[in-house]
């Protein structure tokens, strides 16, 4: 896969209050320079939509990174929507159910009863409840990046689910307006011999999946949360960033900026990037329903 121009990580949110909110932060750095930018907010997830429509009229080519899921176990859409459907449908599923909710929130597809079962909406897990995990979470944890909050999850402080299901009628709104000038990796990929194998290399922007503790754990600082400027220091440093000398206001602005820092750093300064990060795991299929998180099962060293 072509490297890229510039690196955009954003941290995100499923909430459904307040709209405009510091839960969400956009950090960015180009492949030519050494620092991270902090783009100041306060976002919403309508802003950052209305962003990417702005960067596709950019003459660059742009990696950003998304701290949300955009796809699920594939057992289970294909239990919801039949094994013939893919992730795509299930984006268009999501917007159908919810397209009157502003904001990308995406209520009313959980809260359809064909739908409302598969996910833990309130108070303690039902008896009996799955949360199948996606192959990159097995994957994530195997390798000592940490657990990932499961997608079928939508209660708690971090409403990963909600901010998934966001997540994808924002994709689904993106993809109808862009069409091939955006790409999501690795839902687009196929490997069969009649396609094109690297179709992002046509797109001028490539959207995934980022967990910003995968940065932090192969920094060496666990899973703190960084809130001080000389933790971030010390992961930058790792990354190959400069220092970061303005202030930063939450835990939210420091994974945005360590993820924009991350990405870079797994892509390299070669014209192409490693071809095990772009092909992390054999099974294309499941890959293309499930999605991937950028950098699982990628072992390049920061020490």
């Amino acid at each position: 896969m072509k490297n890229f121009d510039q690196f955009i990580a954003i941290d995100w949110s499923g909430a459904k209050s307040p709209v405009n909110t510091q839960a969400i932060a956009v950090a960015s750095c180009d492949r030519n320079a050494s620092g991270v930018d902090l783009i100041n907010g306060p976002w919403s997830r309508q802003k950052i939509a209305d962003y990417i429509d702005e960067l596709v009229t950019q003459n660059k080519r742009i990696l950003i990174g998304i701290d949300a899921n955009f796809g699920y176990a594939k057992d289970i859409v294909q239990s919801q929507m039949g094994e013939k459907k893919n992730v795509f449908d299930l984006w268009a599923e999501v917007e159908k159910h919810s397209k009157n909710a502003p904001n990308f929130f995406a209520g009313g597809f959980w809260e359809d009863a064909n739908y409302t079962s598969y996910f833990w909406t309130s108070g303690k897990m039902p008896n009996g409840f799955q949360m199948p995990k996606r192959q990159t979470e097995i994957t994530c944890g195997e390798s000592g990046y940490g657990l990932p909050e499961s997608p079928f999850k939508l209660i708690g402080a971090k409403q990963v689910g909600k901010g998934g299901l966001a997540a994808m009628r924002m994709a689904h709104y993106l993809k109808q307006t862009h069409g091939e000038q955006i790409k999501f990796w690795p839902f687009e990929k196929n490997l069969s011999k009649n396609d094109n194998p690297m179709p992002y290399n046509q797109a001028q922007i490539v959207i995934t999946e980022i967990y910003p503790r995968l940065f932090i754990k192969r920094a060496g600082l666990g899973n703190q949360k960084i809130r001080h400027k000389d933790d971030l220091n010390i992961i930058l440093k790792k990354l190959g960033a400069d220092e970061f000398t303005p202030d930063f206001h939450s835990d939210h602005d420091s994974d945005a900026i360590i993820s924009a820092a991350g990405l870079k750093y797994l892509c390299g300064e070669g014209h192409t990037i490693p071809e095990k990060l772009h092909t992390p795991y054999e099974n294309s299929r499941q890959l293309s329903m499930e999605g991937w998180i950028f950098g699982v099962g990628y072992d390049k060293d920061t020490s």
